[in-house]
C-alpha cells in the first residue's frame, strides 16, 4: 500500500522516529495548552448550545398550545401587514408594465425568498427580450 522508502530518509529524520510499517500511527498530543490560531470573529465559526429533541417539541406545544388559547379566546395575532405591491398580481402586474418599479418592488419584498428574486428577475429579463424580439419582427415585416 505504501512505496517504498528512499534509502537515505533515515538520516534525514532521525534514528528515533520510526516509520510506519503498514498503517499509520496516531500522532501523540503535545503536552500544555493547544494554541491552534489567533480568534478572527469575522472568520470563525458561531458555536450553537446543544438542544434536545425533547426539548424542541415542548417549545412546538408551548407555541401551538398558546396559538390555540389566542384562538379560542377570540384574540388571534393579526398577519403581518404587507405592502401592496407585495401581493403576486400586483407584482406581475408591475413586473410586466413597469420593470424597473417592478424588479424595485420585487427586491425590496420580504415576502420572496432569494432565489425566488432572482427566477423572477431572470424571468422577466427572458419576457422583454421576447416582447423586444417580436417588435423588431413586426417593425422589420411592415418595412
Amino acid at each position: 500500500m505504501f512505496l517504498p522508502v528512499p534509502p537515505g530518509i533515515k538520516e534525514i529524520v532521525g534514528a528515533n522516529h520510526a516509520l510506519p510499517a503498514a498503517m499509520p500511527r496516531a500522532l501523540a498530543r503535545p503536552e500544555g495548552p493547544i494554541i491552534a490560531h489567533r480568534h478572527d470573529p469575522a472568520n470563525d465559526v458561531r458555536m450553537f448550545a446543544a438542544v434536545s429533541h425533547e426539548e424542541v417539541l415542548a417549545a412546538k406545544r408551548r407555541e401551538l398550545y398558546a396559538a390555540e388559547k389566542a384562538k379560542l379566546l377570540g384574540k388571534a395575532p393579526a398577519p403581518a401587514a404587507q405592502a401592496w405591491y407585495e401581493d403576486p398580481i400586483a407584482l406581475g402586474t408591475l413586473l410586466i408594465m413597469f420593470p424597473p418599479i417592478g424588479l424595485a418592488a420585487l427586491w425590496s419584498s420580504k415576502r420572496y425568498s432569494s432565489d425566488a428574486r432572482w427566477a423572477l428577475t431572470i424571468m422577466t429579463a427572458l419576457v422583454l427580450c421576447l416582447g423586444a424580439a417580436v417588435t423588431i419582427a413586426v417593425i422589420a415585416l411592415r418595412a
